[in-house]
């Protein structure tokens, strides 16, 4: 006759005080390339390089008015704001003739000069360079393409029940196989998608000799940062409507990169309840270093109340998480799971037990044989 089930208190209540004190932290890491088999990238800059080209080959000049003060014989345009400077500065004045003419040694310059520098211009200069910037980073990943998924969970808590501070340190990583080779389908895929990154890296390369991006690079012009300002020419000019839309796309898409590749992950509500697997696991950990005994019956004694207490905190445990995930389970759903595992323990045991059996019986009836030919 086997035990009646009974729960420990005992146990049970120190179950309850180690799981409300735990205070756990879990780290969450993860390299997943295999994303890069959505080119929606590559449709964004082929589709908008054709409109960032006819903006490249007639850029928007602006009228600028330089003046300085030079000396006389340097100067080559003078005008009515020269002569109103000097009235102004008659210090420029070197003397005034019989004729009360004057005659100056220094006078106001004005020039009017065009430029590329408007603020248009500097955004499209901006948005070269990240695209120029943003095709080197997926060459190199193209380059070198793998389809691997590296995972690593670092787990840490400490807790107090039972007169006892209890910690633990947990760290479990996983790693793609090395020898996962890329099937010949997506091999193909890769070497188009590099032919008509060459396409766009020709469009850039050539604007990269345009006039408009030599004298802004000459001036060493600031990028320009987010947010785009809204001016007549960005809102209604068809072409700049396009390079503003690639200007969202690879900022968004080098955001949602960005949040991918982040160390932590924020914990929301069904990351804390998987957490709380983690500090059901501490619990099962503790009940093991609780249950080592020299002695192997009070050994297998003090595992078996442990086992007790556990599985009720483990069937809460997965029906919170069911429940909170939207799965509709009866009492009787759950209940056939649990026996249908019993009655397959017990036919294993059972399947054991007779091969057991069947085995000393052999053994007994070959040395009942042997018994019989030597008498």
């Amino acid at each position: 006759m086997g035990r009646s089930l009974k729960v420990n208190k005992e146990i049970k209540d120190t179950r309850d005080d180690f799981l409300k004190n735990v205070d756990s932290e879990m780290d969450y890491r993860s390299l997943f390339q295999s994303d890069l088999l959505v080119f929606d990238w590559v449709d964004e800059m082929e589709f908008a390089c054709p409109y960032i080209d006819i903006i490249v080959r007639n850029p928007k000049l602006t009228l600028i008015q330089e003046k300085n003060v030079v000396k006389v014989e340097r100067a080559k345009r003078v005008n009515v704001d020269s002569v109103k400077n000097l009235a102004k500065n008659t210090h420029y004045i070197n003397k005034i003739k019989d004729d009360q003419s004057v005659e100056p040694k220094k006078i106001l310059e004005v020039r009017n000069e065009e430029t590329f520098n408007i603020y248009e211009n500097r955004f499209l200069y901006t948005l070269i360079d990240d695209m120029a910037r943003f095709i080197r980073d997926k060459e190199q990943i193209l380059n070198h393409f793998e389809l691997i998924e590296n995972k690593r969970m670092e787990y840490a808590a400490t807790t107090k029940a039972a007169g006892e501070k209890i910690h633990i340190e947990v760290a479990i990583s996983s790693e793609s196989l090395p020898n996962q080779k890329i099937d010949k389908k997506l091999e193909e895929e890769i070497k188009k998608v590099k032919k008509r990154l060459k396409r766009i890296k020709d469009y850039i390369s050539s604007w990269y000799h345009s006039p408009m991006m030599k004298q802004l690079e000459r001036e060493h012009v600031k990028p320009i940062k987010p947010p785009l300002k809204k001016t007549n020419i960005t809102l209604k000019n068809p072409n700049f409507r396009i390079a503003a839309r690639l200007w969202d796309f690879i900022r968004a898409y080098d955001l949602d990169e960005k949040e991918n590749n982040q160390n932590n992950t924020n914990l929301n509500d069904s990351i804390e309840l998987l957490k709380g697997f983690l500090d059901h696991s501490f619990f099962i950990d503790y009940s093991v270093l609780n249950s080592m005994n020299t002695q192997k019956r009070m050994q297998k004694k003090t595992m078996t109340e442990y086992a007790l207490v556990i599985l009720t905190e483990e069937v809460h445990r997965i029906v919170s998480l069911l429940l909170s995930s939207g799965v509709k389970i009866t009492d009787e759903e759950l209940l056939a799971l649990i026996a249908k595992e019993i009655k397959a323990e017990k036919k294993e045991r059972l399947v054991g037990s007779d091969d057991v059996k069947k085995k000393f019986q052999t053994a007994m009836d070959e040395y009942l044989e042997r018994m019989q030919k030597n008498l």
